[in-house]
């Protein structure tokens, strides 16, 4: 399961995912409030808000229990969040 750098090491990639859904939690909601400041309210912005959080709580459960799928899928939602987010929100804006 090498996904960061070749790193073939179970407790490192749990570790890595569980802190990469932590962090997305912060920067979207950073995002967020700076887009809200910006250009107002859209619907899509809920994207941000709570995605994150189910991630960040897919992450930290997936490293306690050791489930490689749980933490992939924590990892994924905290990719997609961002994208996901502003994409929504540029389609509400035509």
């Amino acid at each position: 399961m090498g996904l960061f750098g070749g790193v073939d090491d179970l407790e490192r990639f749990l570790t890595r995912s569980c802190y990469l859904s932590l962090g997305s939690v912060p920067a979207c909601w950073g995002l967020t409030i700076f887009l809200i400041g910006d250009v107002g309210w859209h619907f899509s912005f809920l994207v941000g808000c709570v995605l994150p959080l189910i991630a960040a709580y897919l992450g930290i459960r997936g490293k306690r229990e050791i489930h490689t799928a749980m933490s992939a899928t924590a990892f994924g939602l905290a990719l997609a969040s961002l994208p996901l987010m502003l994409g929504l929100a540029y389609l509400e804006g035509l």
